[in-house]
């Protein structure tokens, strides 16, 4: 069977595209779901444009100004679009930027520092704790248990930290790269926006899919790209800035640094913030410190892991109808396949999947 003409010339258009941008997928995929994620936003701007238009011509009237109204309509809602777009992304990164910035370099040197040792533990903690396991001599099984406990410890803070600065050190490095790709991902994501109606019409004719069973794809994913914007941006967020303000509190130095850190890692299932805050707490009790180092531990069991309990469920599942274990294998397995775009990915290919169930069922009913 031979492929319609038109058919064979959306496809060929697509494969154009495929190859013009194949060697960015990553910027692509995230375009892609923060368009989807803004599209509402876009379309409420253009119905308002609409109501703008009716009302110039109320006010104006004639054939005089119609290529003005029909302008102002078209172009000013994009225009709000786009600016909406650039405050919602440079404003919390100049904020932050702001905060942070003043400690990154003494922040990265501590880094530098421990990378250099190879990550071992400071004179005084190895000392301390020789003295808890002499005092344990007399309990081999406990001792054994305690030891094997402290090298995999310092073996898994050795490997997240020696990853997580290689990858900072990469990203301050490749300025211009990263300079091309956010221009890349900006520009894709109003061009997907402005041209969504398209892309999805295009689309239903490629693979012979109706636009009801599109819109309501396009829907189940939106759902859950907002579910893990609450579930996963904002209450890693905030899981940062309650860190921040427990470090500052505690008296650890460069607290703001620690706390983007602390950001940055806490999508991460199970283990999350305690990747830096537990350093910190055992370096405040070797130091002396030991009610600070309490605190600090309580505030991050209670307060930190409490937030992260208890929120990033419920925003998840509010997004994608599935238990919570499975939102985290989702999550893990995307960050096994895809690295940390995963954290997007996982849950996003789980909704989609969950979706075309759901419409496989409803078309079987439909046909039965």
């Amino acid at each position: 069977m031979t492929l319609p003409l038109p058919r064979l010339l959306y496809i060929l258009a697509a494969l154009a595209l495929y190859l013009l941008l194949w060697r960015n997928p990553v910027t692509i995929f995230m375009a892609a779901c923060l368009s989807c994620l803004s599209l509402p936003l876009y379309r409420g701007l253009l119905m308002k444009g609409r109501t703008w238009r009716k009302r110039l011509e109320r006010a104006t009237g004639g054939a005089r100004w119609r290529k003005f109204r029909l302008a102002l309509s078209s172009s000013l809602p994009l225009y709000a679009y786009i600016s909406t777009l650039l405050c919602a992304i440079l404003v919390p990164i100049a904020m932050l930027a702001l905060l942070v910035t003043p400690q990154a370099a003494s922040g990265f040197e501590r880094l530098r520092e421990l990378q250099a040792n190879n990550f071992q533990l400071p004179p005084d903690w190895v000392a301390n704790i020789q003295q808890w396991r002499m005092s344990l001599a007399e309990y081999p099984r406990i001792e054994k248990m305690v030891s094997d406990f402290l090298q995999k410890l310092d073996a898994f803070f050795g490997d997240a930290m020696s990853l997580l600065l290689s990858r900072s050190m990469d990203f301050l490095g490749g300025t211009m790269t990263v300079l091309w790709t956010s221009f890349l991902f900006f520009t894709l994501t109003v061009i997907f926006t402005a041209y969504a109606r398209h892309i999805r019409k295009i689309s239903g004719r490629i693979f012979h899919i109706s636009q009801s069973m599109l819109v309501r794809f396009t829907s189940a994913i939106h759902r859950a790209l907002r579910g893990i914007l609450l579930g996963i941006v904002l209450v890693a967020a905030a899981q940062g800035v309650l860190c921040g303000i427990a470090f500052a509190v505690a008296g650890v130095r460069q607290p703001a640094f620690w706390g983007l850190l602390a950001t940055l890692v806490a999508p991460i299932p199970a283990i999350g913030t305690a990747i830096v805050w537990l350093p910190l707490c055992l370096s405040l009790w070797f130091t002396g410190n030991s009610m600070a180092a309490i605190g600090l531990a309580m505030w991050g069991v209670i307060v930190v892991a409490g937030v992260d309990n208890v929120l990033r469920p419920l925003f998840l599942q509010q997004g994608i109808k599935a238990p919570f274990f499975v939102l985290i294998i989702a999550i893990l397995c995307g960050m096994a396949s895809f690295g940390p775009v995963g954290l997007i990915a996982g849950p996003v290919l789980l909704a989609f999947a969950i979706q075309a169930v759901e419409e496989g069922n409803r078309t079987y009913r439909h046909n039965g």
